[in-house]
């Protein structure tokens, strides 16, 4: 269902709403845009983490910080790409919001649900996209921000695991201040 839909649908069913149903349904549209960007960026975060988790401490062979961020960040993005979570029935409340569903009667809230899911799985999808995109080509600003060194010799170059680890650590929390910008 349109949003048009939606509110020609109030209009002959003023009782299903409490208050003006366009200024509801603008709420609640930028409710759940809102929620669904910051359950993408989450998500993110929350792969990174249980992958780091997964791993764990590797070692393996001596690399530069700078090879590893490239590395790590490219092969996220492209792991990332394949793990998209979708809404599902049931996270209306969370996305929409309290207030908004105590705006909504019984009925009303039944097709309001629908239209719920699809705008975030949209601003999702379109979310996601962003970072994947985002993770790809990341691993620059994280050589620049982070002082990461090119260096390849044995004697200044860390093992690829505990590079890896670093960079998902830093990448964890470069996703939760993308969920939740100040």
């Amino acid at each position: 269902m349109e949003r048009d839909e939606i509110l020609h649908w109030f209009e002959e069913h003023p009782d299903a709403v409490h208050g003006d149903a366009r200024e509801i349904l603008t709420r609640c549209e930028r409710s759940v845009r809102r929620h669904a960007r910051e359950d993408a960026w989450m998500a993110a975060k929350h792969y990174v983490e249980r992958r780091r988790h997964a791993e764990g401490a590797t070692g393996g062979m001596h690399a530069s910080e700078a090879y590893v961020a490239h590395e790590v960040c490219h092969q996220l993005a492209n792991e990332l790409a394949s793990h998209e979570p979708h809404p599902g029935a049931g996270d209306e409340d969370h996305l929409a919001g309290g207030p908004v569903k105590a705006a909504i009667d019984g009925k009303g809230w039944e097709v309001l649900a629908s239209w719920i899911l699809e705008v975030a799985r949209e601003e999702e999808h379109k979310t996601w996209l962003e970072i994947t995109r985002y993770t790809d080509r990341l691993a620059r600003e994280l050589i620049k921000k982070h002082h990461l060194s090119d260096d390849c010799s044995l004697d200044h170059s860390k093992c690829f695991g505990d590079v890896a680890a670093r960079i998902s650590q830093i990448l964890e929390a470069d996703f939760e201040r993308h969920a939740f910008p100040c």
